[in-house]
């Protein structure tokens, strides 16, 4: 009965759909592109399992519910995968034959995917109300190329309404599954965000450059770490509240990545205190880097609520060595700022803890 079949359909789409959103939110693979290819192919296999095992309502007229892993990859907005899967799944339509009802399917399985991608992008926030418009959107489609594969009847109408109640059914299901991994997974990256970053500028914290920093002795290479801070800052606080204070450290700490590699580590340890940890760079280099980010905070006009512009400044103590323990380098990069801040702010003092230790032996 076809009611039985689109049953086990629907049964194998939500065994489906739960392995591949397991592969979707895995972090076994080398790139996402990979990844997303075999998503692709993964979903264009179910879909081309859940064919096989369609209605079949007449030689030339096939039923399924192959529509659904294409909802799956909609809902994350896959665009990749998706048109693998969509194009695996149309395109194997013709093993049942070249036809003209298999070029109608053809062409309304890529409809279908189209018209995913523009509702994905309108309802990406929205979960639950995407998710069934995306089922609703497939199965409409499939109503109109059935309709015009087997033209209008009675056993047209009994198979669309057995089609649109597994179809919705399932769909129900399917995203009942989908939104608690989505969320299961917003949640992870939530704590995982909270745990690793200052949740005021969304620079690293300090446990994180602890993790960073704790193996600098036995890395065989040269490395700097910059201490920073902005000079009289209670004096903002104080002058313009602690709002705007928060304000100038946002921005602060968006000109740090900005004057930064993506590789470099940059951290708020403090309140107003900043540190960077840079590899792979002599002290000329590495002051020059440290200057150019002084001279940017002095001239860049931060911007506050209820109260003019203003201008600050930072003083910077950096630390450079090979193979030095990290307390040591942190310790001479904090003398370092200190004694930025002793004669007289907004500048940058190094020390080379290497050559230190020579001396000292």
């Amino acid at each position: 009965m076809p009611i039985i079949s689109l049953f086990v359909n629907a049964c194998v789409a939500f065994t489906g759909f739960y392995l591949i959103s397991k592969v979707f939110h895995s972090q076994l693979f080398f790139s996402s592109r990979s990844r997303g290819v075999l998503i692709g192919m993964l979903a264009g296999m179910l879909g081309l399992f859940l064919m096989f095992n369609g209605v079949e309502v007449n030689e030339d007229v096939r039923v399924d519910l192959r529509h659904l892993p294409l909802v799956l990859l909609a809902f994350y907005g896959a665009r990749l995968p998706l048109f693998i899967a969509t194009g695996f799944i149309a395109s194997t339509r013709f093993l049942f034959g070249f036809t003209d009802q298999a070029v109608v399917a053809f062409i309304a399985t890529w409809f279908v995917s189209l018209g995913m991608i523009w509702i994905h992008r309108r309802l990406s926030e929205r979960l639950f109300f995407q998710s069934m418009l995306l089922n609703v959107w497939a199965l409409f489609v499939i109503s109109i190329a059935v309709l015009i594969n087997l033209g209008w009847s009675m056993s047209y109408i009994t198979l669309i309404a057995t089609i649109w109640t597994i179809g919705l059914l399932v769909g129900l299901l399917s995203s009942v599954l989908t939104i608690d991994l989505e969320q299961a997974k917003r949640r992870a990256k939530d704590y995982k965000q909270s745990a690793e970053r200052d949740p005021l500028t969304g620079l690293f914290n300090r446990r994180v450059w602890d993790r960073y920093t704790s193996e600098l002795e036995n890395e065989n290479r040269s490395s700097n770490v910059l201490a920073l801070d902005i000079d009289h800052f209670k004096r903002v606080n104080d002058t313009y509240g602690h709002a705007n204070g928060d304000l100038v450290l946002q921005r602060f700490a968006e000109l740090l990545l900005a004057e930064t590699r993506l590789h470099d580590v940059v951290a708020r340890v403090g309140g107003e205190e900043f540190v960077i940890l840079m590899y792979d760079l002599t002290p000329e280099k590495v002051e020059k880097v440290a200057e150019r980010i002084r001279k940017r905070i002095e001239d860049e006009v931060f911007v506050l609520k209820d109260f003019p512009p203003i201008h600050i400044t930072a003083s910077i103590g950096i630390a450079h060595g090979k193979s030095e323990p990290v307390q040591k380098m942190t310790e001479a990069a904090d003398n370092a700022l200190y004694q930025a801040k002793r004669s007289g702010r907004n500048q940058v003092i190094l020390t080379n803890v290497s050559e230190l230790s020579l001396v000292t032996n």
